[in-house]
């Protein structure tokens, strides 16, 4: 099987607007933190993703390596090794439920 996989790197802006319209528009993809006290400043942060044929597998290749955050040179790595033919468990079952 052939493994797409695509780094994507973090993000962070900045917003301005009560916090009932900023968790409207902003909450489900964003990490969303007051700036200031009260002022309706906010920061979001959209955290690095890992996608293996469209997918995420953010959660499973933090696990596998141990790790706690999700960097470029880590994705190398997993890239490397399924190149090298060593394929993580988490795929080889995702792969199956695939193909049934």
């Amino acid at each position: 099987m052939n493994y797409n996989i695509e780094y994507i790197h973090s993000e962070e802006m900045k917003a301005q607007g009560s916090k009932s319209e900023i968790f409207k528009k902003y909450g489900k993809e964003w990490h969303i933190r007051e700036q200031g006290s009260g002022n309706g400043n906010w920061l979001l942060i959209k955290k690095s993703n890992v996608l293996i044929n469209n997918k995420s597998y953010r959660k499973e290749v933090l696990k596998y390596y141990g790790k706690e955050r999700l960097t470029e040179k880590l994705v190398n790595r997993l890239r490397k090794e399924i190149e090298d033919g060593h394929i993580p468990d988490f795929l080889k079952v995702s792969a199956k439920s695939l193909s049934v």
